[in-house]
C-alpha cells in the first residue's frame, strides 16, 4: 500500500507569484490571459569577456534550476512527511519513506525503527509505503492475512482518514507558511499603474507591428490623440481598439526611451472572425511595490487574505483546465515546467520563489484531493464506502481502479513531459549556449 505524491499538473494563471506578469496576445481572436515566461539569450560572439560572462550566467542558471528543483521537491517531501507523521502519532508502522522515483541512491534505517528511508534518483515525485496485510505462511506457503493492530488496514476508518488526508493537510500548511514568510520578510506586491500600455514582443520581422516600425519595449501613450488610460484592463482596452479596427491606419504615439514617436500603425485585416491582427504581446505599464505590514495582527491577516485568494485562483485554473481543456492545455505544465518557472523566478527574488512555493503547493494539495483513483481523494472514496457499508471495498477490486488510474497518470504525465521539453526548445538553448 503506498501513498503517492503523483499530481504535478500546474496552471500557470493560478499561482500567486508576485514578480510575474500577464502578457496578452494580440495575435489570437482574445487575450489568453496566461502568464508567459521569457528566457534570456546568450550572446553569440564568444570574446573572453563573454566567456567569462557565460561561465558566470551558467552557473546562475544552473542555481536557479537547482531552486525551482529545490521548491518542487520540498512541496513532494511535506506532502509524503505528512502521510508518514500522521501514522507514526497513531503507532501505525511504515515501511518506505521515499523522496523520489527510480533506483535507490541512498537508504537509511534509523536503531529501533522499522522505517527505510530512501533517496531514489528522480527527484520529482514520492511515497510513503505500508506493510501488507497479508503475508506467506513460512510453514504452509500460503497467503494469510496479519491481524497486526499497527498495520494501517487494521486501524478503523477514522485513524485511516487522518493517515490519508494529512498529506494535504500538510501542503495547505506549507502553502500558508510560505505566504507567511514573504508576508513577514518582503511585504505584499502591489502593482502602481501608470498611463499607457508596454509592447513587450513583436512577433516577428513579417509582423504587421515590425513593418509599423514598434519595437520591443515601447510605450503606447495614445491612440488618435485619445490618452492610454493605466489600470490592469489597459492593454486589453488596447488590444480591443485595436481588433475592431478594421484594418484602418491607427496614429499611435509611442514613448522609446527617452524620446516620443508617432507612428502611423496599420493593422492586417482580417481574421476569419472579422478581426484585425498587428502581431505584438502587451502589458499594462507599472511598477511593483512591496508594501510592508506593521505588526502581527495585520501580518496574520494579510497573510490569510493571500491565502484565500490564492486557493480561489488555483481551484479556478483547475476548473477552467477541466472544464475546457482544449483552450487551456498550454497553461499545463509538468514537472519540468514547473521547474523552469521556479528557476525563472529565482533569478528575481526570494519573495517570488516563496509566493511560488506556496503555489504549488496549493496545486498540490487541491490535485491530490480529487475524487480519482490513485489519488488521496480517490482514497477517502473508499474509505467513505467502507464507512457507509460496514465493510470494505475489495482489496482485489480497488487495486485494479488504482493500477488503471495510474497508467493514465504516468500516460499523461509523459504526455506533459514532452510538451515541457518542447516549449523550452532545449535544443536550440543547447546551441546557443555551446554552440
Amino acid at each position: 500500500l503506498k501513498m503517492d505524491g503523483l499530481a504535478f499538473v500546474g496552471s500557470a494563471s493560478s499561482a500567486w507569484t508576485g514578480g510575474l506578469r500577464s502578457r496578452r496576445s494580440l495575435v489570437s481572436a482574445r487575450p489568453n490571459g496566461s502568464f508567459v515566461l521569457s528566457g534570456r539569450p546568450v550572446a553569440p560572439v564568444r570574446r573572453r569577456e563573454d566567456v567569462k560572462c557565460s561561465v558566470a550566467g551558467t552557473m546562475i542558471n544552473a542555481g536557479s534550476s537547482l531552486a525551482g528543483l529545490a521548491v518542487l521537491a520540498l512541496t513532494i517531501l511535506v506532502h509524503e512527511a505528512g502521510h508518514y507523521l500522521a501514522a507514526r502519532s497513531r503507532g501505525i508502522e511504515v515501511d518506505n519513506f521515499s523522496v523520489g522515483f527510480g533506483p535507490a541512491l541512498w537508504s537509511f534505517t534509523p536503531k529501533g525503527s522499522e522505517t527505510k528511508f530512501t533517496l531514489r534518483a528522480i527527484p520529482l515525485g514520492g511515497f510513503v509505503s505500508f506493510p501488507p496485510k497479508t503475508r506467506e505462511d513460512p510453514e504452509t506457503g500460503e497467503m494469510v492475512e496479519s491481524d497486526n493492530p499497527n498495520l494501517l488496514q487494521n486501524r478503523p476508518v477514522s485513524d485511516r482518514v487522518l493517515v490519508v488526508s494529512a498529506g494535504v493537510i500538510a501542503n495547505i500548511v506549507l502553502a500558508w507558511t510560505s505566504l507567511f514568510v514573504s508576508v513577514s520578510a518582503f511585504g505584499v506586491p502591489t502593482l502602481e499603474y501608470r498611463s499607457g500600455v508596454v509592447v513587450t514582443q513583436v512577433l516577428g520581422p513579417e509582423s504587421y507591428g515590425a513593418k509599423s516600425g514598434i519595437l520591443p519595449g515601447d510605450v503606447i501613450l495614445s491612440m488618435d490623440g485619445k490618452a492610454v488610460q493605466g489600470g490592469p484592463g489597459s492593454a486589453g482596452d488596447v488590444a480591443s481598439t485595436i481588433r475592431t479596427s478594421e484594418g484602418r491606419t491607427i496614429v499611435m504615439e509611442m514613448q522609446r526611451g527617452q524620446e516620443v514617436v508617432n507612428l502611423d500603425v496599420k493593422p492586417k485585416c482580417c481574421s476569419p472572425n472579422g478581426e484585425s491582427l498587428l502581431g505584438v504581446q502587451l502589458q499594462p505599464r507599472a511598477d511593483m511595490l512591496r508594501l510592508k505590514t506593521t505588526d502581527l495582527d495585520n501580518t496574520l491577516r494579510t497573510t490569510t487574505g493571500e491565502f484565500m485568494r490564492l486557493t480561489n485562483r488555483t481551484t479556478t485554473g483547475l476548473k477552467d483546465i477541466l472544464t475546457n481543456f482544449g483552450d487551456n492545455a498550454k497553461n499545463v505544465s509538468g514537472p519540468i515546467g514547473v521547474v523552469s518557472m521556479g528557476a525563472d523566478l529565482a533569478r528575481n527574488d526570494q519573495a517570488s520563489l516563496l509566493a511560488f512555493c506556496a503555489a504549488i503547493s496549493m496545486n498540490l494539495a487541491i490535485i491530490n484531493s480529487l475524487p480519482l483513483p490513485a489519488l488521496d481523494g480517490g482514497q477517502m472514496v473508499f474509505l467513505l464506502a467502507e464507512a457507509v457499508r460496514g465493510s470494505p471495498v475489495s482489496t482485489r477490486w480497488q487495486e485494479a481502479v488504482n493500477r488503471t488510474a495510474l497508467l493514465m497518470f504516468l500516460t499523461f504525465s509523459g504526455f506533459l513531459l514532452l510538451g515541457d521539453i518542447a516549449k523550452l526548445n532545449l535544443m536550440k538553448s543547447l546551441q546557443q549556449l555551446f554552440g
